[in-house]
This record gives structure tokens, C-alpha cells and sequence, in this order.
């Protein structure tokens, strides 16, 4: 059966996350004999793990995270003790689960059955224990980020005071493509910054929170500010181009200004920590590489109406470029300028590839001299 964030996404109607979660009703043992392919990292919401993305030549991550009906991973979070049978299309929601979650869902903010301003916290935890801080944590800003639920995030915030010094790389992996994964990431990215884990574990993006942006160019605030913006532009959920807007700006916070640019180098500098940063976080090298590609050449669409062909024929000829134009987009969309520059980019991209089919023409436009041609 489906449990947890899968047996949610399947209630909202959602698609399939690339992390899904799976109840198994037996030991661990029982489950290791089901597949060779297990590996127990040690994660509080997982008993065991299966992904599927493996090799050099492997861009996205996607993978399976087993459950045990006896085991200590149960959620912590009531709704998340849903499961799902897909195959013959039933729910299973004892111990009031079904009541909890409309309670969550009748309270989130905007939603006209709100009755009351409450909020819906975590109840009696499922396996007898403690509150595992980490797993909370995880929990939390998945629900906060994927689902339109109202909850009491106190606790959450309060647990991250007694999380362990280091976490498992697949655990914040599987945190960070839930929460790109998700309708409204910067819900949950909120919630990590303000409870300090992002200070802690991903200062990359901590630090953003300490560059001031001029109100002329940026009058949505500072750099964390512009990047939370730029997911409520996204047209899907793809996760190189989430990646990419997520990691943009991360080289702001070391580039200094010269001459009248005040983050002079910034993509360079960020294409080098976003590599630093998947890798870290144990991601594919090809993904890594994908996301190395947007960061480092995210501000090369605003001059490409200007730009010689010669000097970014290698980037316009790389097959991630459509996914850089659309970064691009969603950059653009979140200061004062609105789509020209997105625009004129496209245009400028339109003419290249026309010309570098046309056997008549370089690739700038310029008719051919061959006179073989003729």
C-alpha cells in the first residue's frame, strides 16, 4: 500500500512524487527478503530505500522508501498515517485520520470552510515514542510546501534545537526533491530557514538572506526573497529547472562589485557551489552537471539579443538551453521588468536555430560565400 506523502498525493489527486513512499505489513527482515536491491541508511521516516536512479549517465533521482508496519518510522504527523491501495482504490483511515486531515484542510488559510482560526498540531504519536526531531522537520515542510493543510509548525520549529550535528546526504535529498516537487516549495523552505536548519545544513542558501538587492531592480527584497519568488512563476515542477532556481543566486553572497556591476562574477562563482552543493548532498553527477550549466549561464539570456554568435554558440547549442531561457523567464518575472528581455531572448534563439538550418546562412544570419552553394 501507499503511505504517507504518496497516499496524500493520491487523496489531493496530485502525480506521483519522485520519492514514493510504501507500507509494508511485516518486519525488516520480511522485507529484505523482497529485493536485493535495499539499503537501510539509517533515515527516521524510512525503514529501508530501493531508488532507481543509479550510474554517470542518470540526471533525475527518483526512488522508493519502505515503511514497516512494526517498525519505528511511523509518521509522526496524523494525516501522514493514511494509506492508499491503488490497485483497488481504497483508503485506509482508521483512528480518525480522515477527520484530522479535513479538519487540516477545512482550516488552511483562504479556504472558505475555515470555521475557526485553529490549527491542527500532531496528536499522540503513532509508535508510543518521543518526537524524532529530524523526522518532524521533514514531515512538517513537506506538508507545509506540498499540500493546502493549516498546521501547527511550533513544534517543528521548536525540535530543530535537538537535531543532530550532521544528517544523512539521502535524507536531505529526499527533503529537497520533496519540496521542489511541491506546489508552494517556499512554504517549506520558509519553515527550515526561520527554525535555523538551512544555517546549519544548507548555509548556501542561508546566506542568501544577507545580500540586500537595490529596490530599483528588485523590489521584491533580498536575494532569499527573490528566490522564494521565482517558484510561484514555474510552469512545471521539473526538477533541473527547480534546482536551477533555486541554486541562481547562490554566488551573490561571495561576488564583489566591479566595475558598476555589484555582483560581478556571481554566476561563475554559484556555478561552483551548486556543484559543491549536489554533490554534498549525494545527487547524480549528470544532475549536478545540468544545474552547474543553468547557474553559471543564467545571465547570459538578457545579452543574447546583443552577443556576438560566435561567443555563445556552445551554450545555444547545449540541449538544457530551452530549460535556461525558461529560468530566465522566471527570474525575470520576479523584479519590475517584466517579460521583454524573456522576450527578446526567445526571438534571438528562434533566429539562431532557423539559420543553422538553413544551408544558405551562418549561424548569424549572414549569407553563405561557399560558392559550391550556388
Amino acid at each position: 500500500m501507499l503511505c504517507s506523502f504518496s497516499a496524500l498525493d493520491a487523496w489531493f489527486g496530485l502525480r506521483q512524487a519522485p520519492v514514493q513512499f510504501i507500507y509494508h505489513q511485516g518486519d525488516l527482515a520480511s522485507l529484505a527478503r523482497v529485493s536485493d536491491l535495499l539499503a537501510f541508511p539509517g533515515l527516521p521516516y524510512a525503514d529501508a530505500v530501493e531508488d532507481s536512479a543509479s550510474g554517470p549517465g542518470t540526471s533525475q533521482s527518483s526512488g522508493k522508501r519502505y515503511v514497516c508496519s512494526d517498525g519505528s518510522c511511523l509518521p509522526l504527523h496524523p494525516m501522514l498515517q493514511l494509506k492508499h491501495d491503488p490497485g483497488n482504490r481504497y483508503y485506509d483511515a482508521r483512528n480518525g485520520i480522515y477527520e484530522k486531515l479535513l479538519a487540516a484542510l477545512a482550516c488552511a488559510p483562504g479556504n472558505s470552510m475555515s470555521a475557526e482560526p485553529r490549527r491542527v498540531g500532531l496528536g499522540s504519536s503513532p509508535n508510543g515514542g518521543d518526537s524524532i526531531p529530524e523526522q518532524l522537520i521533514f514531515e512538517t515542510a513537506i506538508l507545509a510546501a506540498r499540500y493546502p493543510l493549516s498546521l501547527d509548525q511550533q513544534a517543528a520549529i521548536a525540535a530543530a534545537q535537538a537535531l543532530p550535528e550532521q544528517l544523512p546526504g539521502q535524507y536531505q535529498q529526499d527533503l529537497l526533491l520533496l519540496l521542489l516537487d511541491s506546489a508552494h516549495p517556499e512554504r517549506g523552505f520558509e519553515l527550515l530557514r526561520h527554525c535555523g536548519f538551512l544555517e546549519r545544513y544548507w548555509p548556501e542558501l542561508a546566506d542568501l538572506d544577507t545580500v540586500d538587492h537595490a529596490k530599483d531592480f528588485h523590489p521584491e527584497g533580498d536575494a532569499w526573497r527573490h528566490t522564494m519568488e521565482t517558484f510561484s512563476h514555474r510552469k512545471t515542477k521539473d526538477l533541473v529547472l527547480s534546482l536551477g532556481l533555486l541554486l541562481h543566486d547562490i554566488g551573490k553572497p561571495d561576488a564583489s562589485a566591479n566595475a558598476g556591476r555589484r555582483f560581478d562574477g556571481h554566476a561563475d562563482i554559484g556555478g561552483q557551489q551548486a556543484l559543491r552543493f549536489l554533490r554534498r548532498l549525494g545527487f547524480p553527477e549528470r544532475l549536478a552537471q545540468d544545474v552547474f550549466f543553468l547557474v553559471r549561464y543564467h545571465m547570459m539570456p538578457a545579452a543574447l539579443p546583443v552577443l556576438p554568435v560566435y561567443r555563445v554558440e556552445e551554450q545555444l547549442r547545449h540541449p538544457l538551453f530551452p530549460v535556461l531561457l525558461e529560468l530566465y523567464r522566471c527570474d525575470e518575472l520576479s523584479t519590475f521588468r517584466g517579460p521583454d528581455g524573456y522576450y527578446a531572448a526567445c526571438a534571438a534563439y528562434r533566429d539562431w536555430c532557423r539559420h543553422t538550418k538553413n544551408p544558405y546562412r551562418l549561424a548569424d544570419g549572414r549569407k553563405r560565400q561557399d560558392k559550391n552553394l550556388a
